[in-house]
């Protein structure tokens, strides 16, 4: 599947994705992750860009990885787009993780 930012034209993804990552003030990989399946506490949660994510039902905007910390970072409107710290996860809790199509 190919790259894109929910809501947002072709033309202004990248821009859109980029100032995620400004906001969250994070020096993150340039991988462009599609989706990813986490356990936290027990519970297996997963979240795709463009469809609610199963842990607070909000539609998923982007996921960037911060290779530093080794933590995937799952970006919802109240959570890390607009406002707020974006959904956690760290990289030992992950169990799939499905970037988009390089081309």
């Amino acid at each position: 599947m190919k790259f894109f930012i929910p809501a947002a034209s072709s033309e202004s993804e990248q821009r859109v994705y980029d100032c995620i990552k400004l906001h969250l003030g994070i020096d993150f990989s340039e991988r462009r992750i599609r989706l990813l399946k986490w356990l936290h506490n027990s519970n297996q949660y997963e979240a795709e860009v463009g469809k609610s994510t199963s842990f607070n039902k909000e539609l998923v905007i982007a996921i960037l990885y911060d290779s530093s910390r080794k933590l995937y970072y799952v970006c919802t409107p109240n959570r890390g787009v607009v406002r707020g710290d974006s959904i956690l996860a760290g990289e030992t809790s992950v169990i799939n993780v499905i970037d988009f199509d390089t081309n």
